[in-house]
C-alpha cells in the first residue's frame, strides 16, 4: 500500500482521535512515543502509521479491556496481545486504509525521559528529543528486521541537531557513544543498501522522498554520524 492508494489526511484524523481517546483515559499512566509522535509534534517530515506508548504503570485487566472499548469506537480490533513486554493491539478501521498497530512498551528504561505537551485541548507525555533520537539509534541495529524509516528517521533528528542522551545509550547498549556510534556506522555500511533502504519506508514517503532515500539515504545518514563522532 502506497500513500497514493489511500488518503493520508484521513489517516492522520484517526490517528489523532484514536490517541486523544486514549490519553482522556490513561493520563499520567501512559507517554507517547515512535514515529507518530515525532510527526505530531517534532515535525517529522513522513507518514506514520501506528501508535506507541511507553506504560509508565502497569494496567489491570479492567483497563486492558477498557482500551479494548475505545479502539472499538474506531474499528475493528483484529487482533490483541498481552505479551511479556508489550500490549499489542491491531485496528483495522476503514477498507483500503493501512491497519494501525497501537502498541504499549511495559519495558522501561531509566534514562527515558519525557516533557509534557497539549493537542486539541488534551495535555499528554511524549517522549523528549533526546530519548526519541536515542532510542532511534538503538533500534537502528536492534531490530530482527531492517527498517528503513529508522535510518530516515535518525538522518533527520541528527540534520537538524536533536541531542543525545548519553546514559541511555549507554543502558541500553552497554557501549559509550563513540563505540556505539563507530559500531553502528559498520553495521549501516554492511547491512543496508539502495535495494533494501525503502524497506518498511517506500509506503510512508512521496515519490520524490523515495527516489533521494534510495541514492542518498544511508551516505546521508553516515555523514551524520561521522560529523556526530567529531564534537
Amino acid at each position: 500500500m502506497t500513500q497514493k492508494s489511500f488518503n493520508t489526511g484521513r489517516h492522520k484524523r484517526v490517528l489523532t482521535e484514536i490517541l486523544v481517546d486514549i490519553i482522556k483515559r490513561f493520563d499520567g499512566k501512559i507517554a507517547f512515543k515512535g514515529g507518530t509522535a515525532a510527526m505530531l509534534f517534532y515535525n517529522l517530515p513522513r507518514l506514520s502509521l501506528d501508535l506507541d506508548f511507553d506504560l509508565l504503570e502497569e494496567l489491570s485487566e479492567e483497563e486492558i479491556d477498557l482500551l479494548k472499548v475505545i479502539l472499538r469506537k474506531h474499528g475493528e480490533v483484529k487482533e490483541a496481545r498481552d505479551k511479556r513486554f508489550t500490549l499489542f493491539f491491531l485496528l483495522d478501521y476503514e477498507v483500503d486504509y493501512p491497519n494501525i498497530k497501537v502498541e504499549f512498551n511495559k519495558r522501561l528504561w531509566k534514562n527515558n525521559r519525557y516533557e509534557t505537551v497539549w493537542l486539541l485541548g488534551v495535555e499528554m507525555k511524549i517522549a523528549d528529543k533526546k530519548t526519541m533520537l536515542s532510542n532511534k539509534l538503538v533500534a537502528l541495529s536492534e531490530r530482527r528486521t531492517l527498517a528503513g524509516r529508522d535510518l530516515f528517521d535518525v538522518h533527520y533528528f541528527l540534520k537538524l541537531g536533536y541531542p543525545l542522551n548519553e546514559k541511555l545509550i549507554k543502558e541500553r547498549t552497554g557501549k559509550t557513544l563513540n563505540k556505539y556510534l563507530n559500531y553502528l556506522k559498520k553495521f549501516i555500511s554492511k547491512n543496508y543498501t539502495s535495494k533494501n533502504v525503502l524497506q518498511g519506508l517506500g509506503e510512508i514517503l512521496d515519490e520524490k522522498q523515495k527516489s533521494w532515500a534510495k541514492d542518498h539515504l544511508i551516505s546521508a545518514a553516515v555523514k551524520e554520524l561521522d560529523d556526530l563522532m567529531k564534537k
